[in-house]
């Protein structure tokens, strides 16, 4: 049941990222493998953040009370496509699809700082997305991959959803990559609902499920 899933995705993937240009060997496509992990709620900072004009930040939350942070493996990466002699991967380039919306890196005046009426402005925004990535990240940020296949990467990273997704139930949320020809398969588990990552929280899953 599970094969016939994967194979009814890759078609409607194809499809809905209109592929047609895409040919049915992906002689030009490199093919990401992810799992949509968690979606937590709230960043808890091993290291309180140092801020100009303001006491160190211990935690965010998303301005939108329904904004949350999704958190994918990279499980498998694949570039044997045979017209592809390497693929530069850079983290900043993910997204979230959701409709025809799409949400990527953080940006200014989308974060509250702690308990307060603070946000993020653009003068701080970079500090704060590199400590968010300390706490969930883990895997290169950029990295080029050589012509090959690569198994069992289990790259953990996160994309900031400010707002609240319409309808969203839950379940797992479509992966883009952002620049080359490249195509995002999901392995179908929903991901876990983590109410905040870091110092005590409960921990995010670090391995990809088969």
């Amino acid at each position: 049941m599970r094969k016939l899933i994967t194979y009814v995705l890759v078609a409607g993937l194809l499809t809905a990222a209109g592929c047609s240009s895409v040919d049915t060997g992906l002689r030009n496509t490199v093919v990401l493998h992810y799992q949509h992990v968690a979606n937590v709620h709230r960043i808890d900072f091993t290291t309180p953040v140092a801020l100009p004009n303001r006491a160190p930040v211990q935690f965010v939350l998303p301005l939108d009370s329904h904004g949350f942070w999704a958190v994918f493996l990279l499980c498998d990466l694949d570039v044997t496509g045979a017209n592809i002699p390497s693929f530069y991967f850079d983290a900043d380039r993910l997204r979230v699809q959701y409709g025809d919306q799409r949400y990527g890196p953080l940006r200014p005046y989308t974060l509250r700082l702690e308990d307060t009426a603070d946000i993020n402005s653009r003068f701080d925004t970079d500090a704060l997305a590199d400590a968010i990535a300390a706490e969930l990240q883990r895997g290169p940020s950029s990295q080029v991959f050589r012509h090959g296949y690569y198994a069992q990467l289990h790259y953990r990273y996160a994309v900031y959803v400010p707002r609240a997704l319409p309808d969203y139930s839950g379940d797992q949320l479509r992966l883009r990559y952002e620049g080359g020809q490249t195509l995002a398969l999901g392995n179908g588990y929903p991901p876990a609902d983590i109410a905040n990552a870091g110092p005590g929280g409960p921990g995010i899953a670090a391995r990809c499920l088969p």
